[in-house]
């Protein structure tokens, strides 16, 4: 398999894509080569020519921000497959275009976006657009109705995030939530000590391990919402399985709780999403996320006190034994 990466020459990385690809006019050259955003899984490059850029995604049999975390490479088939569903639905306008695959190296080639921003950003501002919200339910909605024949397991990076989702939050652990805020340490033992908690974790995290009949996108939440003027669009579909919508939805529905310190987008995403759901699977789901936000390993740029979290642990609590 070619590796590329950020140390590849331009005129290497220009050589290897005119000889696999038909993309390049003849008079075409390589300009510059950049990392568009934090890349947690696999190496992504925005490549920049005298007629063009796009974004270069490659995945490694490791995890690339953490690379003694080892996951299967081939997880980039699952984006790839993901885009060849949506490609000519509706909702194609809010994704990047495919432009090509290159499976023999597990390159896959999307349209570049430009100088979108991630809506991270909604942490601090404390509330979300309206607008905004009625097409993450549309486009969500949307990728739940997608007819699939067959896809991907995708079961080791299901494994790799049911590890970090079901398991390690909820367990007694040497994490040093105290180097991210004092005293966060001591209230996660309010979590890891409640063992009517980890039963149900349990169970939900078993539901999420079995293939379901229902296409997710599978890491639905606001680093993966983008935002340019007055357009939005959805990334990184890497974590994309068929499972069983309530996680997406709980998913949404945990951020929206974080971010506005309220349960009100609960009821809001039942009202906006048409298709009936398990209640309380959703509610399950939702807190599960809050916890592993708050206590876990993949922690969110949260600005707030230590009461404030406290205060979301509970309706989390509430939301998972509800």
């Amino acid at each position: 398999m070619k590796e590329i990466s950020k140390r590849s020459s331009l005129s290497e990385i220009e050589k290897y894509l005119k000889k696999e690809l038909n993309i390049f006019s003849f008079d075409e050259q390589i300009h510059n080569i950049d990392v568009p955003g934090e890349g947690n899984m696999n190496v992504v490059l925005r490549v920049e020519t005298n007629k063009k850029s796009f974004i270069l995604k490659q995945s490694r049999p490791y995890v690339n921000k953490y690379p003694n975390i080892k996951n299967s490479e081939k997880r980039i088939i699952v984006e790839d497959q993901f885009y060849e569903l949506i490609i000519k639905s509706e909702i194609q306008k809010f994704f990047p275009k495919k432009i090509d695959f290159i499976k023999k190296d597990l390159i896959l080639l999307i349209e570049d976006l430009g100088q979108c921003r991630d809506m991270s950003y909604l942490y601090s501002s404390k509330n979300i657009n309206l607008d905004h919200f009625n097409s993450l339910i549309y486009i969500l909605e949307s990728i739940h109705k997608t007819k699939v024949n067959s896809f991907p397991s995708n079961s080791s990076l299901k494994e790799l995030n049911h590890e970090h989702i079901f398991v390690l939050p909820f367990q007694k652990n040497d994490f040093q939530l105290d180097d991210i805020q004092s005293g966060l340490k001591k209230l996660s033992t309010y979590i890891t000590n409640d063992s009517n908690i980890n039963d149900v974790v349990k169970r939900i995290g078993d539901m999420y391990l079995k293939v379901g009949n229902t296409l997710l996108h599978g890491d639905y939440y606001p680093g993966s919402w983008m935002e340019k003027d007055d357009s939005l669009y959805v990334i990184d579909p890497e974590f994309s399985h068929l499972g069983f919508k309530e996680f997406d939805l709980g998913v949404m529905a945990a951020h929206l709780t974080m971010i506005t310190e309220s349960e009100d987008y609960l009821n809001k995403i039942i009202k906006a999403y048409s298709e009936n759901i398990d209640k309380s699977i959703f509610y399950k789901v939702s807190g599960i996320e809050i916890i592993r936000r708050i206590i876990g390993l993949a922690q969110l740029p949260l600005d707030m006190s230590l009461n404030a979290k406290e205060k979301l642990l509970n309706i989390a609590k509430k939301m998972i034994l509800s």
